[in-house]
C-alpha cells in the first residue's frame, strides 16, 4: 500500500474502511453477498500481509459455502434477535467498561470533538459502536484528502491504538467464542488484519 501515490493510497484505504464497514452496517442482502464475494475472491490473488492474506482466503473459502440465508440467521442471531435478545455488544464501553454508555462513549465522543465531528441526528448508535468509531475513522482519512496534518494523523493514531484495535481483539475473541457466529469471526479476522495495515500508516 505504501507504493501507491496519496491520493490512490487515500482512495485504496476508504474502499476498505468501507468494506469491513458493511458487515456490520444492517443484514446482509443479496447485493452484499454479491459485492463479498466478488472482492474477496479478488484480493485472494493479492499479497498484502501475511494476516491479511490468511483472512481473506478463509473468508473467501466460506462465503463460497455459505447462502445468503445461513448469513442472515448468523446476523440476526448475533446483533438483531428481539425475543432472546443480541448475543454480542458492538460498543467499546461494554468490553472496555463492563456496561455500554461507559467512559470509553466519553473518550469516544472527546476524540471526535477534538476532530470538529458530530453524529448525525438520524444515526441512533453510540459514538462508540463499531459502525460510528469506523465513520469517523472514515472521516478521517477523509480530511487528508484537503489538508494531511500532523493533527489528523495523531487523532487517527489514537482512534486506532485507543479504540478500534483494543475493542476489535476483545471483540474477535468473544465472536470465536460462539460457535454459531463462526463467519461474523471471519469478518473480524479480515477487519483486524486490516487495521494492522492501517497502524503502519499513522505511525
Amino acid at each position: 500500500m505504501n507504493e501507491m501515490n496519496d491520493n490512490d493510497l487515500l482512495r485504496v484505504r476508504l474502499r476498505f474502511i468501507d468494506l469491513v464497514k458493511s458487515f456490520f452496517v444492517g443484514e446482509p442482502d443479496a447485493e452484499k453477498m454479491s459485492r463479498w464475494r466478488g472482492t474477496f475472491s479478488a484480493l485472494t490473488k493479492e499479497r498484502i500481509s501475511p494476516r491479511f492474506d490468511s483472512a481473506v482466503l478463509e473468508i473467501s473459502r466460506a462465503l463460497g459455502k455459505k447462502n445468503l440465508q445461513d448469513l442472515q440467521a448468523e446476523y440476526y442471531y448475533l446483533f438483531t434477535d428481539p425475543f432472546k435478545g443480541a448475543q454480542i455488544e458492538s460498543n467499546a464501553s461494554f468490553y472496555f467498561n463492563g456496561r455500554s454508555y461507559g467512559e470509553a462513549l466519553v473518550n469516544m465522543r472527546q476524540l471526535m470533538n477534538e476532530a470538529g465531528l458530530v453524529k448525525s441526528d438520524d444515526v441512533h448508535e453510540p459514538e462508540d459502536s463499531l459502525v460510528m468509531m469506523l465513520d469517523t475513522f472514515a472521516s478521517l482519512v477523509e480530511e487528508e484528502k484537503i489538508e494531511s496534518t500532523a493533527k489528523i494523523k495523531e487523532l487517527q493514531a489514537r482512534l486506532l491504538e485507543e479504540f478500534l484495535n483494543p475493542f476489535v481483539e476483545k471483540f474477535t475473541t468473544q465472536l470465536k467464542n460462539n460457535q454459531q457466529c463462526d463467519f461474523y469471526y471471519l469478518c473480524c479476522r479480515v477487519l483486524g488484519g486490516y487495521l494492522d495495515l492501517e497502524k503502519s500508516l499513522v505511525a
